[in-house]
């Protein structure tokens, strides 16, 4: 059995995540792209990906019988995020659909506290994307 480096395996789920989001972007007639930050391999506390006001972070793991994200990853983004960003977690479990959390106030009338959290399919979180979007304050064409 063919050992996958973990480095190349999150980078690749990058990848996947960039073009999924281009292509809603594009989708919903917004003029904003995003591509991978290369700089965050070599420098500790930034985001995997910027979308103007968002920063997030893509985490692609191994086996887990709860599909649960782990704390250590929701710190890590709250970490590169700090006061300037909205803070996304974008994560996938082997053999489980992509899962995705942000702050609960982005689709709810919660306080704006991003401990707060929602986390769902991130088809479902797609069918809420202009909310977010307006919310985060990145506007269509």
């Amino acid at each position: 059995m063919k050992k996958i480096n973990s480095r190349t395996k999150g980078a690749a789920f990058e990848r996947l995540m960039v073009k999924t989001i281009n292509d809603r972007l594009e989708q919903e007639k917004y003029e904003t792209r995003v591509k991978r930050n290369l700089d965050q391999a070599f420098v500790k506390g930034l985001a995997d990906i910027y979308l103007d006001n968002f920063a997030i972070e893509c985490k692609r793991y191994g086996a887990s019988n709860t599909n649960m994200y782990k704390q250590a990853w929701w710190d890590q983004v709250i970490h590169s995020a700090g006061d300037r960003f909205i803070p996304i977690l974008i994560y996938k479990f082997n053999f489980k659909e992509i899962y995705a959390v942000i702050p609960a106030w982005l689709v709810s009338s919660a306080p704006k506290n991003n401990q707060i959290t929602y986390m769902c399919p991130l088809d479902e979180l797609c069918k809420q994307f202009d909310e977010i979007m307006a919310k985060g304050h990145v506007h269509s064409k």
